[in-house]
């Protein structure tokens, strides 16, 4: 087999590689990011992992009340900057499905490439994502509020028109904003204003049965939960164990109503020339009843949590994102799900077949570089917004990362998985490096995330072995070798390689805690990567070196080496 045939070629990926063979690879049949809808996808997701990133450093790693500046006012405006993007997002993706001849330009024979080249345009997104990060290495932050937003509002700014820019010119973007005409601008004003909007929504259209119900709802749903259940129905309280809230107007899910609604509606009459009227106008009453449904599921996660995980994690995580993240969820779904009913449609629905469209995503070497990493992330995010140890919650987080893999295993069915000793050697001196950086970093050992229990512990050290070892190098290889390097490897000339791996080494560590010992790590997964061009290398080399830490880490009972 020759390594032309191994999709991790940077040949067959966009990549500049080494001199190794010029045989056409396999797959895809298309030019990699031919098509414009293809680098927006990429990049969208892309897009998602740094907000995902951003919330979790700024909810977790450092503490920010509101309360604590001089100008609090303006700090709760620069938290709904969150459900301002949301919101801008939502009605991109309505455009672009009901108005699609504005965006012509991202089709297979529109513009061939963006003003930035895709590994540009990633690069210039990680910046912007270091700028957004930057206040966190700071310390205090509650001197003054307008260091924190310029770092939020230009890292966002740098990201999102690097992202724009490596879709296709922006030229075209703007384009889109002139034809769109007054009632494009006027979604855009309505979707910036979202947040004040609901809460005038809140103020103004509070019904007390619609709060009645959701309380006895809840009231229910915890009392199938073992635990003992608080309620005064005439205080409208309600608590589980020692954790107890109020159910006001705010809870009853009217901003959810207003918000579903208006973009239910706006679905709707964007799509009126092919959606089946009156029929389609069921899409607004489902769209209501699934937004009290999660509605009622949020508040009694929120008492759940706070009851049995953290009070604090309650109120200031996962109250403060629940909400919007339930939404956008809810929006997004509501338009898929009408997209797959056929009875709601004039003639045939439209777009290829959903069979197709799935066949076709499972053998996209982008779409398997990057979506298992958001797997990653996703799950992480989850295990540390619902459990006080997320390391012992770490077996949850093996099956998501194992479906995201095996989703795409026609891709890695492709690779030449053929083992040579040189990677496994330059895995097995990482994974010491690894270890002697921990040690001379004074990790000290802990209690074991899987102390308490019981017989369960054997299932916890087998997860995390199956995690370490054979799921993470290949996601995170995927990701910041076969892509990240990848295209980075384009740039011309010593200094373009050079940057190349300095930059992707650099993201790679921006995922770890040992940063330094990660960044070491990258440079000799980058180098073994090079060497012949095979991402199937450098993923030998990481789970060598995985497994000489994880083995380190169960011989010592340290686990804090891991």
């Amino acid at each position: 087999m020759t390594d032309s045939a191994d999709p991790s070629d940077p040949a067959a990926v966009g990549g500049a590689g080494p001199d190794h063979g010029q045989a056409e690879a396999p797959a895809p049949q298309a030019p990699l990011l031919a098509s414009g809808w293809r680098r927006l996808g990429l990049f969208a997701a892309l897009l998602l992992g740094e907000l995902l990133i951003v919330a979790f450093c700024y909810q977790f790693l450092v503490e920010i009340e509101c309360t604590d500046f001089q100008t609090p006012r303006a700090c709760l405006a620069l938290r709904e900057g969150l459900g301002r993007l949301l919101a801008l997002a939502l009605l991109a993706g309505l455009a672009m499905t009901a108005r699609r001849q504005l965006f012509g330009f991202l089709g297979a024979g529109g513009i061939g490439a963006g003003d930035l080249s895709p590994g540009t345009a990633a690069a210039a997104m990680l910046a912007g994502l270091a700028i957004m990060l930057l206040p966190v290495l700071w310390g205090d932050m509650t001197a003054s509020l307008a260091p924190l937003a310029l770092a939020l509002a230009a890292g966002a700014a740098i990201s999102v028109a690097a992202a724009l820019a490596g879709t296709a010119p922006i030229a075209c973007w703007l384009s889109v904003l002139r034809r769109g005409g007054p009632w494009l601008w006027a979604a855009m004003g309505i979707a910036l204003l979202s947040p004040e909007l609901t809460g005038l929504f809140n103020g103004t259209w509070g019904w007390p049965p619609l709060t009645a119900a959701t309380f006895e709802l809840v009231l229910r749903l915890l009392a199938l939960l073992p635990g003992r259940v608080v309620a005064a129905p005439n205080e409208m309280v309600i608590g589980f164990d020692d954790f107890l809230i109020r159910v006001g107007d705010p809870c009853s899910g009217m901003q959810g109503f207003a918000l579903i609604t208006l973009v239910m509606a706006g679905f709707i009459a964007l799509e009126r020339r092919r959606l089946r009227l009156p029929l389609a106008l069921v899409l607004l009453p489902v769209g209501l009843l699934a937004s009290f449904g999660l509605n009622v599921l949020r508040i009694a996660a929120l008492i759940w949590i706070g009851a049995r995980i953290s009070p604090d994690l309650a109120v200031n995580a996962f109250h403060s994102y629940a909400g919007w993240l339930l939404f956008t969820l809810l929006s997004i779904g509501m338009i898929g799900a009408a997209h797959l009913v056929p009875a709601l449609w004039r003639g045939e629905k439209p777009g290829p077949a959903f069979g197709a469209k799935t066949a076709a995503f499972r053998h996209d070497p982008v779409s398997a570089m990057l979506v298992p990493l958001l797997v990653l992330l996703l799950s992480g995010l989850f295990v540390s917004t619902f459990f006080t140890n997320p390391e012992a919650a770490y077996p949850y987080r093996v099956p998501a990362m194992g479906a995201g893999l095996v989703l795409f295993l026609p891709v890695w069915a492709r690779l030449d998985w053929r083992v040579d000793p040189l990677p496994l050697l330059a895995g097995v001196a990482v994974g010491i490096m690894w270890i002697a950086a921990g040690v001379a970093a004074g990790a000290e050992p802990a209690p074991p995330p899987f102390a308490g229990l019981g017989l369960a512990a054997a299932s916890w050290i087998v997860l995390r072995l199956v995690g370490t070892v054979l799921l993470v190098p290949l996601i995170e290889e995927a990701a910041f070798r076969g892509y990240l390097l990848g295209h980075l490897l384009k740039l011309p000339g010593p200094a373009g390689q050079a940057g190349a791996v300095l930059v992707s080494s650099a993201a790679f560590a921006l995922l770890h805690d040992s940063g330094a010992a990660a960044f070491v790590a990258g440079l000799a997964f980058a180098a073994v990567y090079k060497r012949r061009g095979r991402l199937t290398d450098a993923v030998w080399a990481h789970a060598a070196a995985n497994l000489v830490v994880f083995a380190a880490a169960a011989a010592s009972g340290n686990w804090a080496l891991i």
